[in-house]
C-alpha cells in the first residue's frame, strides 16, 4: 500500500512509466513515446535486459531511466514505485504491460503458480495505481493504461492464467477509472485483439501508435479501447 503519510512529489505529464519493459511491444511503446519527446522510465525484472533496452533507445535522444523490479513481488515493486512518486517529475503516464504468459492449465497449476501469475497480471497493476494516485491527484492529471488481450473475451484452457488475468485486469482498470476520474485521472484497458507479430497488422510498432493515440485523445474517455489490426 502507498505511504499516505508522505507528501507526493510532482508529476510530469510527458514522462512515461512502462512497467513490463521488454522486447516486442514494450520496446515499441517505449520508442514511440521517447521519439515523441517523452522522458521514459522502464521497469522490468532484469537489470541486464533494462540496460540493453535503454541502449536501443539512445538514438531517440530521450532521457531514459531504468528501475529493476519484479512484478511477481507486488510489495517490492510498490516500494520502488514509492521512491519514484515521492520525487519531482514523476511519470504522468503509466503503461502496465507486465504479464506471465506461459502456457498452463487450471487443473495442473499449483497454488504457488496461480498466485504468482495473479500477482504479475493483476495485483501489481493495482499497486502501481495505488502508489501513483496521490501524486496524480495532487497534480489533477494522469493517464494509466493497462495492456489487455483478447483472452479476456475468449479464454483459452491452454493459456489459463493469462486468460484469467486479462479478464481480472480489465475489471480492475474499470473500477480504478471510476474511482480516479473525479480527480482528473484517466484509466483504461487497451485490448489487443490478436496475436502480436512483426510484419503483420499486429506489428508492435502499429500497436504502439495506438497507445500514443489513446494517451493523446482529445475527446470522450472510455474504460476500454481496442486494437483490432485496423
Amino acid at each position: 500500500m502507498p505511504d499516505e503519510a508522505a507528501s507526493p512529489g510532482s508529476v510530469d505529464a510527458r514522462h512515461l512509466l512502462l512497467v513490463g519493459a521488454g522486447p516486442g511491444l514494450g520496446t515499441a511503446v517505449a520508442r514511440r513515446f521517447a521519439a515523441g519527446g517523452y522522458r521514459v522510465t522502464l521497469v522490468a525484472r532484469s537489470q541486464d535486459g533494462l540496460r540493453d533496452l535503454a541502449g536501443t533507445l539512445a538514438d531517440t535522444g530521450a532521457e531514459i531511466s531504468t528501475v529493476a523490479a519484479d512484478a511477481s513481488d507486488p510489495d517490492g515493486l510498490g516500494a520502488r514505485m514509492r521512491e519514484l512518486y515521492l520525487g519531482d517529475g514523476a511519470p504522468g503516464v503509466i503503461v502496465y504491460n507486465a504479464v506471465m504468459g506461459a502456457p498452463d492449465r487450471l487443473l495442473s497449476s499449483s497454488v504457488a503458480h496461480l498466485q504468482a501469475a495473479y500477482s504479475v497480471d493483476v495485483i501489481s497493476a493495482i499497486v502501481v495505481a495505488q502508489v501513483a494516485a496521490p501524486a496524480m491527484r495532487a497534480a489533477g492529471l494522469g493517464t494509466i493504461l493497462v495492456t489487455g488481450g483478447g483472452f479476456a473475451d475468449h479464454p483459452i484452457p491452454a493459456l489459463a492464467t493469462v486468460s484469467l488475468g486479462k479478464a481480472a485486469l480489465r475489471s480492475a482498470a474499470t473500477m480504478l477509472g471510476a474511482d480516479l476520474e473525479p480527480d482528473g485521472i484517466r484509466v483504461a484497458t487497451l485490448t489487443i485483439a490478436g496475436q502480436i507479430a512483426a510484419g503483420t497488422s499486429f506489428d508492435p510498432e502499429r500497436i504502439a501508435d495506438r497507445y500514443w493515440e489513446v494517451v493523446h485523445l482529445d475527446g470522450p474517455w472510455q474504460p476500454e479501447f481496442r486494437y483490432t489490426g485496423e
